[in-house]
């Protein structure tokens, strides 16, 4: 077995890098209202019913799971023949353009078709730009070093995107453009405005600037006949990524589990008020000074060991949240939850770095390029993990007997330890155990070709270049 041949990717220059990240600052930016406060500000101004919100956010996440298969699968199968990823991104540009001014603008009356039709087409046109994006940047260069400045500053672009959703409110009132600054559907309009105008300047300009990189099809190589066979064997057959797959739903496990009662452990238990709006208020920035440390450790260490000790301190992290008195105070919570974030950021640099490796991995193992489908699974993953914990908790604590409506002495003592296991404890023990799996699983570069001589041989009848 030899490697595909590859041709070179061209030098990676620091203003190649800014151009490479600027669609992720539009994708943060369009993700921060959709995570959750969109059916808030729907629920509130247009009348809808959260059951009815919720059921057509529910319908919405599993077409998610066809649309983006199908889209990861499609635009490898397009790949392969030499047709560029960018014919998928500027397509979802304008799909999202379309879908997000009547999603951000409704008309005063509005139904839930209404809501779930062009949420649903919102979410298809992210996927049209993302998996394709994110396929590129790790197809780009072969050297994982190179992969690791590329995720670093997509990371980082994505995070001042979604710093930048929060500001349009106070920004908008003080020009006088919104009458008020909070987060409403009038904010929603003028963020809709802001993404027409931004979306396809962005894009577009990394587009026609950024080259495609490695090209296997210009190369002459030619894909060998799809089949079944080999589509379930170069997915489920690909040993480093379904270890990947298992290491990355433990983490989105326990930090969704934490995440879901969060603020009830803060406010109910804790005692704390204005200071945990303070302490939320500064996690993105703590996120954005930290992500560039985790890039330049990636790239001097083994990568699979520095994300197995960040998850491992992570967990140390969680386990001191679960130890905190109540009223310990601002200071005292604030330095364990930036541990807390800090730790748990390697994984936004560690596993898109992985996945290189193991597109590679499929690539020669299995002769068909797969970078689209293995990045939807793995969005797939998380999307369903975190689904999984955000419901789960909740369901836990009122199991348990835990009521959202007491706090402090009132609460009671079965009702408390439950709070503690699904904030703290939980997490902590399952971040552990996820950093456990990083640093005896042969996972990443170091450990391919060890990979691959456990796996088994390729799909009889592939020629594998």
């Amino acid at each position: 077995m030899h490697p595909s041949p590859v041709s070179a990717a061209p030098p990676i220059t620091r203003g190649l890098l800014f151009v490479f990240a600027l669609p992720g600052i539009l994708q943060g930016f369009m993700h921060a209202p959709a995570q959750s406060i969109l059916q808030g500000i729907y629920a509130k101004e247009s009348g809808l019913a959260l059951v009815a919100l919720g059921g057509a956010v529910l319908l919405v996440r599993v077409c998610d799971i066809a649309t983006d298969l199908l889209i990861g699968y499609f635009s490898d199968r397009s790949a392969e023949r030499g047709i560029s990823r960018k014919w998928w991104m500027a397509a979802g540009t304008a799909v999202t353009i379309v879908s997000l001014w009547f999603l951000f603008r409704p008309p005063p009356q509005v139904s839930i078709g209404y809501y779930g039709g062009w949420f649903l087409l919102a979410n298809i046109g992210w996927s049209l730009c993302e998996i394709p994006y994110r396929s590129w940047s790790l197809e780009f260069s072969p050297e994982a070093r190179q992969r690791t400045r590329i995720t670093t500053w997509i990371a980082m672009a994505t995070m001042v995107g979604s710093v930048l959703f929060y500001v349009v409110g106070p920004a908008g009132k003080a020009m006088g453009v919104l009458k008020s600054g909070e987060l409403n559907m009038e904010m929603l309009g003028l963020t809709a405005v802001l993404v027409a105008l931004l979306l396809p300047l962005l894009n577009f300009y990394a587009l026609w600037k950024v080259p495609d990189g490695q090209s296997r099809a210009a190369s002459g190589h030619r894909p060998p006949p799809e089949s079944i066979r080999l589509l379930l064997a170069s997915v489920l057959g690909n040993v480093p990524l379904m270890r990947l797959i298992l290491v990355f739903s433990v983490c989105n496990l326990m930090s969704g589990l934490s995440g879901s009662v969060s603020l009830l452990y803060m406010t109910n238990y804790l005692g704390l008020g204005a200071e945990a709006n303070l302490v939320l208020a500064l996690a993105l920035p703590i996120a954005m000074l930290g992500l560039p440390l985790w890039g330049w450790l990636a790239q001097r260490y083994p990568l699979q060991r520095v994300w197995a000790v960040g998850l491992g301190m992570a967990g140390v992290a969680y386990t001191g949240l679960g130890l905190l008195p109540p009223h310990p105070g601002t200071l005292l919570y604030g330095l364990v939850g930036t541990l807390v974030v800090f730790f748990a950021l390697s994984t936004l640099i560690a596993a898109p770095v992985i996945l290189g490796d193991i597109i590679d991995y499929g690539k020669e193992h299995y002769g068909v390029d797969r970078a689209g489908l293995y990045v939807s699974c793995q969005t797939q993953v998380v999307k369903a993990v975190n689904a999984l914990a955000a419901g789960g908790g909740l369901i836990f604590l009122g199991w348990m007997g835990f009521d959202a409506t007491k706090s402090g002495a009132d609460i009671t003592p079965q009702a408390l330890l439950a709070l503690k296991l699904t904030a703290a404890w939980a997490p902590a023990l399952g971040m552990i155990s996820a950093g456990l799996m990083l640093w005896f699983l042969p996972i990443s570069a170091e450990s391919r070709k060890l990979a691959a001589a456990r796996s088994p041989s390729p799909v009889p009848g592939v020629e594998v270049t």
